[in-house]
């Protein structure tokens, strides 16, 4: 009797540390929903909302590199596509960065000289809150179903410019960095300023790769 020997595929994640595999996991029995993806980066590679598109849901997606926004545009039409910054003010804001489109573009000067070693450049862009971008948008008064921010060392300001009471996201992913080793502790976890807003908001942290962590809805 000829013996054929099982063969295992790992699953597919577009995310860095497979944080879309979490997510979609964590909705697999729903079938439309809302995302919000602010630091979208690219709309397929190290993405994290990528597997929730495929899956038909739609949402906004928001990054201060322009030509992040343009590959958004082509590859996510349905989608809401925004070259915009968000901080905890509209003005014009001053961005720093080394390549056009990069993980690490940032508007936080601190992230920007420990993350750049050799050297970055400087730009201007626009600046929104949360708050003021679903206003304008297809999701203004609805709730969020996954909300992931991706903002490399202005998260504070970013999650104080949105209105929990009113768009409730049920799921946030976000990066927490508590030392320059990139890891954390239950301890050190627990006195960092992101951590403790996500708590005082109502979210309980369920999962966690370096960096890399996933609150849910209490």
């Amino acid at each position: 009797m000829f013996y054929r020997p099982k063969i295992f595929f790992p699953k597919k994640s577009y995310s860095m540390l497979g944080e879309d595999l979490v997510v979609k996991k964590f909705f697999k029995n729903k079938k439309k929903g809302l995302y919000v993806d602010v630091g979208c980066y690219h709309p397929i590679d190290g993405n994290n909302t990528y597997l929730l598109f495929k899956k038909g849901w739609e949402g906004i997606n928001i990054d201060l590199n322009k030509t992040s926004i343009d590959l958004f545009n082509r590859a996510r039409k349905n989608d809401d596509n925004l070259n915009v910054a968000i901080s905890n003010k509209s003005k014009k804001i001053k961005f720093y960065y080394r390549k056009k489109i990069n993980m690490l573009n940032t508007i936080n000067i601190k992230f920007a000289k420990s993350s750049f070693l050799k050297g970055f450049k400087t730009g201007f862009t626009n600046s929104e809150t949360l708050n003021s971008i679903l206003e304008k948008s297809k999701i203004k008064n609805k709730k969020i179903d996954f909300l992931n921010l991706d903002v490399e060392g202005n998260e504070i300001e970013a999650l104080e410019s949105l209105n929990f009471k009113r768009y409730k996201p049920r799921l946030i992913c976000v990066e927490i960095h508590n030392n320059t080793s990139g890891r954390n502790t239950k301890n050190n976890l627990k006195t960092n300023e992101t951590y403790k807003l996500l708590n005082k908001r109502g979210y309980k942290n369920i999962w966690s790769n370096r960096y890399s962590y996933i609150f849910k809805r209490k």
